[in-house]
């Protein structure tokens, strides 16, 4: 009770707050006061690096970043202070580094492996710092004024230049979000050259975004040491690790706890028209606020195309237009990235319903060198936005294609009928009603062949929709019913392993390439889970004399194990544990020692 107010005033004002506090959070209340200006700009400031902050002599100043130990002797040159915050530096000079080897078995191998060394240990001539933790306070220098020099300050851009072609990871957008959104710990990176071990980096990322979304580290791992190997175009990390306190707790999050959103639903347009000189995606994403106070918000795209014939420099899906509701959203997206950054109008609050709508155009699409008119992806999982790692969400895909080809994607086929408004296209629509974490399409010649699996000889569930996209004769010698039959087999086989089939379809496509197309990878949360409805997967199947060998009985079932089982442990990191292959490889046997004839 509150004394002196009457009930019907106390209702009152309790619904009047409550209606208030619905409409400052309000994508349109939202827009009235924003701040996001203000943030692209802040990134911008970053961005530019500039080496304006002064400088100052050091002789063996030590700096402990996590279980990496640097000392340094020489100069250093601050970047511009930003709102009074100092978020980067440059040394020149002589300095050491070293790291200890995590109690990790794998680690110590791998360590020993690459370097010839028990731990991480070098010496360096140049170092370029960038940051939005306490690292300016720790060093506790104070600088003299001044601008660096010419070529000092362009040994600092490059760095950032190079790291973003090399990795696709842009550091000032990741410095950025840390300050915007108040991440505690902050955001280190350090770039080490003219030493024994030449160029290498030190990456302490608390909330593992640059992990997870440039390196495909998903377990937890905070800290990464890595170098760029140029004659393989790859990133080579000599070692990952989790925090100190992670390692004296005994225990770690996976990465997802630090996830900023969760997408639920993807409603989106695909343009195929002109798909040998691009893909036109519109992209309408409706997610929940998973923490409050949120004003920037990172999403991952085209990160896998790579730096060989710059796919991801060329190639990449560049993003055109973003708004959140109605509000039009400042973003960040360099050359190289592999992916952007909005900045919100506001501060989100913890469950609070964002529905976003972003237009993406690139030359995306793969044309398969053997088989004529059929086109891919360029990337299986990464032509459209997400956010953290595998994230699940239901699908509604709409696709515009020449009429000549048809669409092979996942989910339930609503639809494929000629554009009222252009006879030389067709509008082709799926759905995926169930969450899934991705999915992907092919676009072709497309011949369908279909049955019923009735489970009448083995496995159980709903009578379910089978169906292959092929080829026509004349075009590739495809055996229809053969993989009709083992797709038949491998449903069976593993819904008497794990259970019902919990999707609406099970199906393939032609994929002209030495790998499978399947579409769920790794699980996402603790435990093994998941099947896909609609899997895409095969390979250029061409049977000697209409015959299926052992490596095609393997292939089906391999990719068939993927949905049962998914591709891996979600914590497995760069040798993951394929937990699908056992299954695959008992079927396959059972098949051939049962002596059943698939032709």
């Amino acid at each position: 009770m509150i004394a002196g107010i009457p009930r019907i005033s106390r209702w009152l004002i309790v619904n009047l707050l409550f209606a208030a506090a619905a409409f400052l959070f309000s994508p349109g209340a939202l827009a009235q006061n924003t701040p996001a200006a203000g943030d692209k700009e802040l990134y911008d400031q970053i961005k530019s690096f500039s080496l304006g902050g002064g400088s100052v002599t050091v002789s063996g100043l030590a700096l402990n970043r996590d279980r990496a130990q640097m000392s340094f002797t020489g100069t250093f040159y601050f970047a511009t202070p930003i709102n009074g915050r100092v978020t980067g530096a440059l040394f020149v000079g002589d300095g050491t580094f070293s790291a200890e080897v995590p109690p990790s078995d794998f680690e110590k191998e791998n360590v020993k492996r690459l370097l010839g060394a028990d731990d991480v240990e070098s010496d360096f001539r140049t170092a370029v710092l960038r940051f939005s933790d306490d690292t300016f306070e720790r060093l506790n220098r104070k600088p003299s004024p001044g601008q660096a020099d010419e070529h000092t300050q362009k040994t600092a851009n490059d760095t950032e230049a190079r790291i973003l072609k090399e990795t696709g990871a842009n550091l000032s957008a990741r410095i950025a979000l840390s300050i915007i959104n108040q991440e505690k710990p902050g955001f280190f990176f350090a770039h080490f050259d003219g030493g024994k071990r030449g160029r290498f980096s030190l990456l302490l990322d608390y909330q593992n975004r640059i992990p997870v979304a440039n390196f495909d580290l998903n377990g937890g791992e905070k800290g990464l040491i890595f170098n760029y190997q140029s004659d393989i175009y790859h990133n080579e990390i000599w070692m990952a690790f989790y925090g100190l306190e992670d390692y004296q707790r005994g225990s770690v999050n996976y990465s997802d706890v630090n996830d900023l959103i969760d997408i639920s639903h993807y409603d989106m347009d695909i343009d195929l028209r002109e798909h040998k000189k691009y893909v036109r995606l519109r992209a309408r994403l409706a997610a929940e606020a998973r923490f409050g106070n949120l004003r920037a918000l990172p999403f991952r795209i085209g990160e896998n195309l790579g730096v060989f014939e710059s796919w991801r420099l060329k190639k990449q899906m560049r993003i055109q237009h973003a708004r959140l509701g109605e509000t039009d959203l400042p973003v960040a997206q360099e050359d190289w990235e592999g992916g952007f950054t909005v900045f919100l109008p506001g501060k989100t609050i913890e469950g609070q319903k964002l529905e976003f709508d972003f237009v993406l155009q690139g030359d995306f699409m793969y044309d398969a060198e053997t088989a004529p008119d059929c086109h891919y992806p360029r990337s299986n999982e990464t032509w459209f936005p997400r956010h953290g790692y595998l994230d699940r969400a239901t699908f509604d895909l709409t696709f515009r294609h020449p009429k000549r080809l048809k669409i092979a994607s996942a989910g339930v086929r609503l639809s494929e009928e000629p554009d009222v408004e252009d006879k030389n296209t067709v509008i082709t629509k799926y759905r995926m009603d169930q969450p899934v974490a991705l999915l992907t399409f092919a676009l072709a010649p497309f011949e369908r062949h279909s049955q019923m699996v009735k489970w009448e000889q083995g496995g159980f569930g709903d009578p379910t929709p089978l169906e292959f996209n092929s080829l026509s004769g004349s075009v590739k010698a495809i055996k229809e019913d053969f993989i009709m039959a083992e797709l038949d087999n491998s449903l069976r086989f593993f819904t008497a392993l794990f259970g019902k089939y919990p999707y609406p379809t099970f199906g393939a496509a032609f994929h002209p390439f030495n790998y499978g197309q399947f579409v769920p990878r790794p699980v996402v949360k603790r435990g093994l889970r998941g099947i896909l409805g609609y899997s895409l997967h095969g390979q250029e199947i061409r049977t000697r004399r209409d015959r299926g060998t052992n490596r095609k009985f393997a292939f089906i079932a391999e990719e068939s194990a993927h949905h049962a089982l998914g591709s891996g442990e979600r914590p497995a990191r760069r040798r993951g544990t394929d937990h699908s292959r056992p299954p695959a490889e008992h079927q396959q046997n059972f098949r051939r020692v049962s002596g059943a004839d698939l032709q």
